[in-house]
C-alpha cells in the first residue's frame, strides 16, 4: 500500500509540475534599462493596448512607445542626465507604473516608478561606502482621532555618544507627498 501511495505521489508530481513547466509565459521584460552612455530602454507588456506612452520627468512630454510581435512596447530615450527621475506609463489614456521596476515614488496622489541615471562620480543619493546610521518609523496619535507617522534617522554613533549632542532637522513632507519622500 506504501509503495502504491508513493508512486502516486510521484505520478502526480510529474504530472502537475509538467503542467506547470509547460504553461505559455509571456515575455520576460527588463525596465528601465540604463545603458553605458546614459540611453534609458522602457519597456512594457501589454499586448492587447493599443496605445502605450513613456512619461518621464526628463522628457518635456509624453514618448510614443512601439510594440513587437510579443506585445512588447519599447522605446530608448537619451542620453539622459545623470539624476533620478520619476516616470510611468500612459496605457491607453491610464497612467501606470512600471510592473518590471521595484523603486517607486511614493506620492499620495499619484505613484510613478524611479530611474537612476548614474554619474562618471556618485551624485548625491547614491550608495557609499561611508558610516550609516539608523531609520525607524514611528507612529503616534494624532489630533484628528487617526494614527499619524514619521521617520525618524538616528546617525551613526549617536546611541554610543552620551554627551556629545547633534544637531536636529526637520524634513516636512508638503502638498501630497508622504512622509517618505
Amino acid at each position: 500500500m506504501k509503495k502504491i501511495l508513493i508512486k502516486h505521489f510521484f505520478a502526480w508530481a510529474i504530472l502537475i509540475s509538467e503542467i506547470v513547466i509547460c504553461q505559455p509565459r509571456g515575455p520576460f521584460t527588463t525596465s528601465p534599462q540604463v545603458n553605458s552612455d546614459n540611453t534609458v530602454v522602457f519597456r512594457y507588456i501589454a499586448p492587447k493596448a493599443k496605445e502605450v506612452l513613456l512619461s518621464a520627468q526628463f522628457e518635456k512630454k509624453p514618448i510614443v512607445m512601439i510594440k513587437d510581435a510579443s506585445g512588447v512596447w519599447s522605446v530608448t530615450v537619451g542620453p539622459v542626465k545623470p539624476d533620478i527621475y520619476p516616470y510611468s506609463f500612459i496605457v491607453d489614456g491610464i497612467s501606470v507604473m512600471d510592473p518590471s521596476n521595484v523603486a517607486f515614488f511614493p506620492n499620495e496622489r499619484f505613484k510613478a516608478s524611479l530611474v537612476d541615471v548614474p554619474g562618471d562620480t556618485p551624485l548625491i543619493h547614491s550608495m557609499k561606502d561611508v558610516p550609516h546610521g539608523t531609520v525607524t518609523y514611528e507612529y503616534y496619535p494624532s489630533v484628528e482621532g487617526t494614527t499619524g507617522s514619521l521617520v525618524v534617522y538616528i546617525p551613526p554613533g549617536y546611541e554610543k555618544e552620551s554627551n556629545k549632542k547633534f544637531p536636529v532637522f526637520y524634513l516636512i513632507s508638503g502638498t501630497t507627498d508622504t512622509e517618505e519622500d
